[in-house]
C-alpha cells in the first residue's frame, strides 16, 4: 500500500451515510401539498438534492419571503426526522469501512448542507460520531452545492489539501462540487443511475471497496 501520501476522507451524509432519498423526498411532497408548492421527483433528483433548504424553497416557489423559507424549512425537517427515525440505518458496509479507515489513521469528514438537527439526528442515531475528526452542517454553508465552499472548508478542517481528499457524493449537484475543490469522488449510486453518474469511481455501498482502493485512486 503507497501509503507515502496522506489522504483525507470527506463525506456528504444524506444519500451517502445513509440512503435515505426517498424518506426526504415523501417529506417534501407532504410539504408540497400543504403549501400549494409544484413538485415532481425529477426535480428533486435534479434541482433539489444537494442544496441548501433555502435555496430548495426558493425553487419551489421563486417568491418565499426569509420567515416563509425558515418555516417551512423547520416543518420539512422535523416531519423527515419523524418519518425516518423507525427506518434510520447506515448504508450497507459503512461502519467496516469507517473502521478500517480509522485503524489507518485517515481523517475524515462529513460536509453536509443539512441542519444542525438532522445531523445529530443521524450521527448520534447511528452512534458514529467518533469516526469524525470534524462534522460540518449548514451553518458553514454560503452557497450550496455544486459551488465547493463546503467542501474546501472540510479539506481545511481535517488539514489537508483538497488535492488528497476523497468526497463521498451522490448528488449530482454533489459530485460536481467536490470536483470543483480538486478533490477526487466516489460516487455512491443511491440517488441516480450510474449512467447519470460521472465520478473517479461509482460504488452501489461501503461493501465494495477497501482502504488500498482508495491510494489506488492517486
Amino acid at each position: 500500500m503507497h501509503k507515502t501520501k496522506k489522504i483525507g476522507l470527506v463525506f456528504d451524509m444524506d444519500g451517502v451515510i445513509v440512503d435515505n432519498h426517498i424518506f426526504h423526498y415523501k417529506s417534501w411532497q407532504v410539504l408540497a401539498k400543504n403549501y400549494n408548492l409544484n413538485l415532481n421527483e425529477e426535480d428533486y433528483r435534479n434541482h433539489m438534492n444537494g442544496r441548501t433548504i433555502g435555496e430548495v424553497v426558493r425553487f419551489l416557489q421563486k417568491d418565499a419571503s426569509a420567515e416563509e423559507v425558515k418555516k417551512i424549512g423547520i416543518e420539512k425537517e422535523a416531519f423527515y426526522r419523524n418519518l425516518y427515525q423507525p427506518f434510520l440505518t447506515p448504508t450497507k458496509g459503512l461502519w467496516g469501512f469507517l473502521s478500517n479507515a480509522q485503524e489507518h489513521k485517515i481523517p475524515m469528514c462529513i460536509g453536509t448542507s443539512a441542519p444542525e438537527e438532522n445531523v445529530s439526528f443521524t450521527i448520534n442515531g447511528l452512534g458514529i460520531g467518533h469516526y469524525f475528526k470534524t462534522i460540518l452542517d449548514d451553518r458553514s454553508v454560503t452557497k450550496g452545492k455544486p459551488h465547493p465552499d463546503i467542501y474546501k472548508k472540510c479539506a481545511q478542517s481535517i488539514g489537508l489539501p483538497n488535492e488528497q481528499c476523497i468526497v463521498f457524493e451522490d448528488a449530482l449537484a454533489g459530485i460536481e462540487a467536490g470536483k470543483a475543490a480538486g478533490s477526487k469522488v466516489i460516487a455512491l449510486a443511491t440517488s441516480h443511475e450510474r449512467k447519470a453518474i460521472n465520478a473517479d469511481l461509482v460504488i452501489n455501498d461501503f461493501s465494495e471497496i477497501d482502504v488500498q482502493m482508495l491510494y489506488d485512486l492517486f
